[in-house]
């Protein structure tokens, strides 16, 4: 393994021209590519290249070699064999920008090799007028490096051009979005909640046609400039199905680049992630792609770890919707419902473009599984010591190489779009994701394992989740907001996601669900418990109690919530037993409570879970009207197949000082749920 100048210099240089415009001059043959007439396509059934399945083979027979590799230890090893590891911290430490991130790197890196901002359209565009706008629209942003990092190169390359965004991406803050689907890192969406489009049902889902039309409307209305930048950064998680991770994110991909065809201006530039090219759905996506845009080029930034498959499409020059309009009807009909036809036949795709795809493919092949074969030849090196102390120096190469080939430098801070002070001081609020660290080998036997064996994993898994050590809290009241933030968004019945939960307790919760739903009748707490926890309270206490299910009914909440404060009398005490806290709704309900209230306290039970106790009611009319209003919204919401899911904005709710308290309450709530249900299961 040699590391030399041209080692590194190889890392900045893995471009590939799929398609160009131009006319060859030694042919004299023109490369332009043409599309069919709208009614041939999605006609014929699927068909493969035989050159493209070996190369996938070959590729997947390379990974394979992998499937033995625990994710955490392969990961600590790719990390520091990864060349351009230290490209980030270098900036990070150098530049200071206000959120940075692998993406921020790889999308900065992508706009200073390929000039993504169109800048001589965009002064075209102006007219010769002393202002100079445009907007770009960044789909599956989350958590918003490309943003950010687009900001800085404007800043940098052109302060004079007025710049707007738009972006989209699976909304953090809806709690039916699975955490294995979505980026839930807010730090920078929430101060810039009015810049991000969800959708008509507000999941931010941009496979919904609904959605994507609702992002069209949005960027007609918006001021600032034609759009001539678009992005699409999505990707599933495919840690599960390493050799068809083409096929599963296929449609995300037709929809991401069907979004652009509906937004982009004519002269505009699109940027999509993409992996391997050796199905017929990418094939006939490129040469969409090749038609639509003057210069396709598929690139792989020094600052993508070399071992995996990514890769992103820089589409220069879109013909525009006057080119591609006859053929957005046909393709919306295959939006939602992804085709199983193919979009072109193979007589469609000329040879040379087949050529092309194969050789590209190859390109970016051989490049992946040198880096794996390596990675896994050092893994075993006698001297692996030795050979990180070399790479040691080669990475601080790198990352100088990097700030001085894209002449990065810092912006002032009064150009930052939120600061990175801000930003910064949120940290605390990331939610963990889960981490598998079995081998993926492992986990495809434990998908195999018996119910009896699956029952044991999830007892194990449970048994590390660290409770409270305090059996009692008394909570600080907060100042009531002046106005409410209603928000709804689509109905959902299980809660994936929590703002206030880690993420990997919450996947234990979901799997102990799956079970559950063979046997609905066991839950949490069970009817004894409750009864026993109920009678030795005051009976002048009004007390609700819920339980601790995975069906949720946010209208059924706010019902009960709202009639019950209604019919209590004043300085009665109100006590809730096991109140739901997973969501933004709940918590929000118990915040505006609190204000009705002169002290809360919670208390802590072994077998029971958490008792809320709200003393001393005071009628409050201000709050009374709020839960009035609440309640009407709700009955509204449910008359449109909606939900209410928040109405205390989540900045206000990451503030209160309880906030703690609560992820530790449904930490110790999925606990004893999870042991309830795992014993009444096993005794079955």
């Amino acid at each position: 393994m040699k590391f030399d100048n041209s080692t590194a210099k190889a890392l900045f240089d893995k471009h590939f021209i799929i398609s160009e415009n131009t006319e060859d001059t030694q042919s004299l043959e023109r490369t332009e590519y043409v599309l069919p007439e709208p009614e041939c396509m999605f006609k014929e059934e699927p068909w493969q290249k035989d050159n493209l399945q070996t190369l996938k083979n070959e590729l997947n027979n390379v990974k394979s070699r992998l499937n033995n590799f625990t994710l955490d230890e392969w990961q600590q090893h790719t990390y520091q064999m990864n060349q351009a590891g230290d490209v980030l911290s270098c900036i990070k430490k150098q530049i200071q920008p206000e959120f940075i991130t692998q993406a921020w790197c790889k999308f900065y890196e992508i706009a200073c090799n390929f000039s993504l901002v169109p800048l001589n359209k965009i002064l075209q565009e102006s007219n010769g007028g002393n202002v100079c706008s445009f907007t770009s629209v960044h789909l599956c942003e989350a958590p918003g490096a490309f943003v950010v990092a687009l900001n800085h190169w404007l800043k940098l390359n052109a302060s004079n051009v007025q710049w707007d965004w738009i972006a989209s991406t699976l909304n953090p803050y809806c709690e039916g979005n699975p955490y294995s689907r979505m980026v839930d890192d807010d730090r920078f969406v929430r101060h810039t909640l009015k810049h991000w489009c969800f959708g008509t049902d507000n999941t931010g889902n941009i496979m919904d046609l609904q959605n994507l039309d609702a992002l069209v409307e949005r960027s007609k209305t918006n001021s600032g400039g034609p759009i001539m930048l678009v992005t699409a950064d999505g990707s599933i998680d495919c840690t599960d199905m390493p050799d068809e991770q083409e096929n599963a994110v296929a449609h995300l991909h037709f929809c991401e680049t069907l979004a652009c065809m509906h937004l982009l201006e004519k002269g505009g530039n699109f940027l999509l992630k993409m992996f391997t090219l050796f199905e017929h759905q990418s094939v006939c996506l490129m040469y969409l792609l090749s038609c639509a845009f003057h210069k396709v080029t598929a690139t792989k930034p020094a600052t993508s770890r070399a071992g995996n498959s990514e890769m992103y499409v820089v589409c220069v020059n879109f013909k525009g919707k006057d080119y591609i309009e006859q053929y957005l009807n046909v393709l919306r009909c295959h939006y939602e419902a992804y085709p199983t036809r193919v979009m072109f036949s193979c007589q469609v795709i000329p040879d040379c473009f087949i050529r092309k795809i194969e050789n590209c493919c190859k390109f970016f092949k051989r490049h992946q599984c040198k880096a794996i074969e390596d990675n896994i030849n050092a893994f075993y090196l006698e001297t692996y010591n030795n050979l990180l102390f070399k790479l040691r120096y080669f990475k601080r190469k790198v990352s100088f190489m990097y700030l001085k080939k894209y002449k990065l430098t810092k912006i002032d801070v009064k150009d930052e779009i939120v600061g990175r002070e801000i930003i910064e001081r949120n940290t605390n609020y990331i939610m963990t994701r889960k981490l598998r660290y079995d081998s993926y080998n492992e986990r495809c036997r434990k998908l195999n394992s018996t119910s009896q064996e699956r029952l044991q994993q999830i007892w194990n898994k449970a048994g590390e989740i660290e409770v409270p050590i305090e059996n009692y809290y008394t909570c600080n009241l907060r100042t009531l907001p002046e106005t409410l933030e209603i928000r709804t968004g689509k109905t959902f019945c299980g809660i994936y996601n929590s703002r206030f939960c880690e993420a990997k307790i919450l996947q234990i919760l979901n799997e102990t669900n799956i079970i559950q739903d063979m046997h609905p009748a066991t839950c949490f707490p069970s009817a004894e418990i409750t009864e026993m926890c109920i009678d030795p309270i005051d009976q002048h206490y009004d007390i609700l109690s819920f339980q601790f299910t995975h069906v949720y009914d946010s209208h059924r909440i706010i019902v009960e919530v709202c009639d019950r404060l209604e019919k209590l009398q004043v300085k009665q005490t109100l006590v809730l037993i096991n109140y739901p806290l997973l969501t933004q709704l709940s918590v929000g309900l118990l915040y505006i409570l609190g204000n009705s209230f002169e002290k809360i306290t919670i208390e802590i039970y072994a077998n029971e879970g958490y008792r809320i106790i709200l003393e001393t009611y005071r009628s409050d009319e201000k709050i009374l009207n709020h839960l009035r209003t609440i309640l009407a919204a709700s009955y509204n919401a449910r008359n449109e197949n909606m939900a209410i899911w928040s109405i205390v904005p989540m900045t206000i709710l990451y503030e209160w000082d309880q906030y703690p308290v609560i992820m530790q309450l449904n930490h110790l709530a999925i606990k004893l749920h999870t042991f309830r249900i795992l014993e009444m299961l096993d005794k079955m």
